[in-house]
């Protein structure tokens, strides 16, 4: 769990004070009160992990001074002072709700929320406009009265693709004069009609394939401890070295939140594995966890020397004290 909400702040996902007409509390006898069922059944997907909620149902957070809920996503359109969205992609949105459970009258807890879409986890984009605009800072100490409930709305944009697919919350909610925060899990399917087939689930059993734990492995293969770098994808020379992206997926195969991606990678060129890069990459900060037999995917940015590629690349990746070796020819 985060320490802090301080570093998490500009990478996470806030949740937003609505302007006029949207924002506020409202009774517990208000329509929508957290705990009902969610009225649209396909919103949950079958069988989820322990310590997983479906959207539309609440929970306790907060040293269990509050009560969240989370809507089913909807598709909404972008207002023209929303922050910019990727050409293409699709703007979604849910209502979150807070409820004052604590009998007395107490402060709305720090919240961060990340959204993850798909089965390998990939984190959707924040989006903010006139609506979708963030909670208040901490220090503008909001409250709520015993009973009452606090809502906001949530945006994110997700590629077109991703319609249809799960999509998995993690919500971090630090309680006033508390250090550590809460963290609860929430998960059901993005609205539209799934497009293209979804990747394989790597947390389920049998989903993909694992190599031997002795093999060098091609990029794009899963280690036996599922883990794994894509495919690295260059830009153009500059300056004598080329830009390169891949992806690292790591699965948390735990009934426990995992903490972090806990890998660290070494990047090497040539036959004669010439260093050229070292990596930590976090999720969305350092600590951030990974929900419970779920997946979560961040994107790798390094340089490669212009003279060793086209040519062999290895990556090595060390998840929590086991190195792993992937290796290809990059072009």
């Amino acid at each position: 769990m985060r320490s802090t909400r301080g570093l998490a702040a500009v990478i996470t996902v806030a949740i937003a004070t609505l302007s006029a007409g949207c924002a506020g509390h409202a009774s517990n006898g208000a329509a929508g009160t957290p705990g009902r069922t969610p009225a649209a059944s396909a919103a949950a997907p079958d069988a989820l992990p322990a310590g997983v909620t479906p959207l539309g149902r609440s929970v306790p957070v907060a040293a269990q001074g509050w009560n969240l809920e989370l809507a089913p996503f909807t598709e909404t359109n972008a207002g023209a002072s929303a922050e910019p969205v990727p050409v293409g992609w699709v703007v979604v949105r849910t209502q979150a709700r807070f409820t004052n459970t604590s009998g007395q009258i107490a402060q709305l807890p720090d919240t961060a929320l990340t959204v993850r879409y798909g089965s390998l986890g990939r984190r959707a984009t924040p989006v903010k406009d006139a609506v979708l605009s963030g909670l208040p800072a901490r220090d503008a100490a909001v409250r709520e009265a015993p009973g009452a409930t606090f809502a906001a709305e949530v945006g994110v944009a997700i590629p077109p693709q991703a319609r249809g697919q799960r999509v998995t919350v993690t919500a971090e909610a630090t309680q006033e004069g508390m250090a550590e925060a809460d963290s609860v899990f929430f998960e059901g399917r993005l609205p539209g009609k799934a497009g293209d087939a979804e990747e394989a689930d790597p947390s389920v059993p049998g989903g993909t394939e694992a190599a031997s734990a002795s093999a060098v492995l091609p990029f794009g293969a899963w280690s036996p401890g599922r883990v794994r770098v894509s495919a690295i994808t260059l830009g153009p020379a500059k300056n004598g070295t080329r830009p390169a992206t891949a992806d690292l997926t790591v699965v948390n195969g735990d009934s426990q939140p995992r903490t972090g991606a806990g890998i660290t990678l070494r990047v090497m060129t040539g036959a004669g594995l010439k260093d050229a890069a070292s990596l930590t990459p976090a999720l969305d900060y350092p600590d951030a966890p990974i929900a419970p037999a779920r997946s979560a995917t961040v994107s790798l940015h390094f340089s490669l020397p212009a003279t060793a590629v086209p040519g062999p690349v290895t990556v090595e990746a060390v998840d929590q004290g086991e190195p792993i070796t992937f290796s290809g020819s990059v072009s």
